[in-house]
Parts: structure tokens; C-alpha cells; sequence
């Protein structure tokens, strides 16, 4: 494909020196003009071909190869961003997902913890209103122990300053003598 192209443009380049040549019939070192132009220019042609062209084409061919490289590379971390991208958004949905698990667990252990709590609270309230109505009773039973024996002191004393005011001499004795006679049957009644 190259030849064809340099083929091509050494013809195009000898077709004016065909013209000229059929203008002009000089010579340079006895070569006639038209000849010495065409000699020259495909001199020119192949010295620019040998040194320009091939490190041009070489220049040309490398930095193609080098951008295609770089397509490759730029291709393989374009795959490698996306599957990072994918792993990433993965993770994220993973975590969004543990989140929603954990404040859903939270919300039940909370519930079941704050039923727990109440009932712990109406055992403890049940608990000691049983123990104030216990206090309560036992205090009221004090409280009826002390107003009895109160109100049998009192009775006594009221009995007793009724028995001084009231009793006579012979009362005190009759008294006497029924203890004594009581005394005396209980004794013999025990032997």
C-alpha cells in the first residue's frame, strides 16, 4: 500500500518535468535537463523518504500504538471504576439494609424492654400497696391493742375510784371473807 502511494506521488511529481522537459533542451554534466530534473527529484524524493518519511511513518506508527495503549488502559480503569462503583453502591444498599435491620430491632427491644419496665412497675406498685395495707393493718391492730389496754386501765382506775367512793367497811369485809372462802375451796379442791 505504501509503494502504491510513493509510485504514485513520484509520478505526479515527474509530471511537470515532463513539461518542462519538452519546453527546455539544455543539459547539466550531459545529462539533458528533463532527465537531470527527474534524476534530482527522485534523489530528493527517495533521501526524503529514506530520512524524513521512515522516522515520520515509525514516529507516527509508535505514537498510534502508544494511544491505543492508553485507549486500553484508559478502557481497563473505566471497567475497573465501574466495577469499584458497583461494589461500592452494593456496599452502601448492604449498609442502608444492616441500618434499617438495626433501628428495627431497636424499636422492638425498646417495646419489649418498656413492657417489661411497666410490668416490673405494677409489681412494685402492687408490691407495696400490699405492704402499706399491711402496715396499715398491723398498726390498727397496735392501735386496738394500746385502746384496749388504755380503756381497760381506764376502766380500772374508773372501777376503782367507784369501789373507794362507793365501798363501805362491811363491803371490804364481805369482800374478805369471800376471797378467803374461795381461797380455801380452791385449795381444798387442788389437794
Amino acid at each position: 500500500m505504501r509503494r502504491v502511494a510513493w509510485i504514485a506521488a513520484i509520478g505526479v511529481a515527474l509530471t511537470p518535468a515532463v513539461a518542462l522537459a519538452a519546453e527546455e533542451s539544455t543539459t547539466f554534466f550531459g545529462i539533458p535537463r528533463p532527465l537531470w530534473l527527474t534524476l534530482n527529484l527522485v534523489v530528493f524524493l527517495v533521501l526524503l523518504a529514506r530520512y524524513v518519511g521512515r522516522p515520520i511513518t515509525r514516529f507516527l506508527e509508535e505514537r498510534r500504538a502508544g494511544i491505543q495503549q492508553e485507549l486500553e488502559a484508559a478502557r481497563k480503569k473505566l471497567a475497573e471504576a465501574e466495577s469499584l462503583r458497583q461494589q461500592v453502591v452494593e456496599r452502601l444498599e448492604a449498609v442502608e439494609r444492616e441500618v434499617q435491620e438495626m433501628r428495627e430491632q431497636a424499636e422492638v427491644a425498646g417495646r419489649k424492654e418498656a413492657e417489661r419496665i411497666r410490668a416490673l412497675a405494677e409489681e412494685e406498685a402492687a408490691r407495696f400497696v400490699e405492704k402499706v395495707a399491711s402496715e396499715i393493718g398491723r398498726r390498727q391492730a397496735e392501735v386496738r391493742q394500746q385502746l384496749v389496754a388504755d380503756t381497760a386501765t381506764l376502766a380500772a382506775e374508773l372501777a376503782k375510784e367507784l369501789l373507794e367512793r362507793e365501798t363501805t367497811d362491811e363491803d371490804r369485809k364481805r369482800i374478805l371473807e369471800r376471797s378467803l372462802a374461795a381461797l380455801a375451796s380452791s385449795g381444798e379442791g387442788g389437794s
